[in-house]
């Protein structure tokens, strides 16, 4: 600890207080807090408010070391009271919802598939929450964000939320806070999470620990026999769905179709 601090830290403590007392106030870290406005965060999450669920999704992937912590409390709170509100049988209490992972080359189609496949399920009485991963420019750090564009019709859906998040170097196709921004989209009250990845490679495969199932989206134009022998992601693959697989290229999203499914 620097020694202004030390002094700031003295200056600060009671003056009824001892001499260890004093010292004590130095050199012990405060109890830390929530914030009002992590609270009231809290409660909106707990009350499926979209807006309070963005704003909580934010404050996890912030990287300033105060918000760091005001996340921490956040999702502790969050979590401990979403126990209490389950029913005892529910075991685990979080898992509340059915996570579907959605990978697959660029340009494959995922943005256009969800966008239809969130819309069908919201039609159905779901709550629908996507989770789209974005690749991080690896020289300045930026992302597009540019998936929800894409889904036009399902962000104005009010039974849904679209939420875009850089990857920030992560690998394996999801961001480094997927999990915790699920288990927040469970509290507010959504059955079914898509997680759309960044366009994967075959070795990125960390998708597969985060959600219930995978879905890999692949185009008919894909790759000859010895592409469809490899393993990696078409391993880990609960179903494979060949997009695009209309006009011209209908005969070669048959025969793609059977290269997965043997090779899997």
């Amino acid at each position: 600890m620097r020694r202004g601090a030390i002094v700031t830290r003295c200056l600060l403590a009671p003056r009824s207080a001892t001499c260890s007392e004093r010292l004590l106030s130095v050199f012990v870290a405060p109890t830390r807090e929530m914030r009002p406005m992590t609270q009231r965060l809290v409660e909106g999450v707990l009350q499926g408010n979209r807006t309070a669920l963005s704003r909580s999704i934010t404050l996890v992937e912030s990287t300033l070391k105060s918000d760091e912590e005001q996340a921490e409390l956040l999702l502790d709170s969050v979590l401990t009271q979403r126990r209490s509100l389950r029913p005892a049988h529910v075991d685990p209490p979080e898992l509340t919802s059915f996570r579907l992972g959605i990978a697959g080359p660029p340009g494959a189609g995922k943005s256009t598939f969800i966008e239809t496949l969130g819309l069908f399920l919201t039609a159905q009485g779901h709550k629908v929450a996507v989770l789209a991963i974005d690749p991080s420019s690896s020289r300045s750090g930026g992302s597009i964000l540019g998936d929800k564009t894409r889904m036009e019709k399902l962000s104005n859906d009010p039974n849904a939320f679209v939420r875009p998040s850089p990857s920030r170097g992560t690998l394996g196709g999801v961001a480094q806070h997927t999990n915790e921004i699920v288990l927040l989209c469970e509290a507010g009250g959504y059955d079914i999470i898509l997680v759309e990845s960044v366009g994967l490679g075959q070795s990125e495969i960390v998708i597969d620990d985060t959600v219930d199932m995978v879905m890999l989206l692949v185009s008919p134009a894909g790759g000859d026999d010895l592409q469809g022998q490899k393993k990696g992601i078409v391993e880990i693959a609960d179903i494979v769905v060949v997009n695009k697989a209309d006009g011209d290229l209908k005969g070669c999203a048959v025969s793609l179709l059977g290269m997965n499914l043997f090779s899997h």
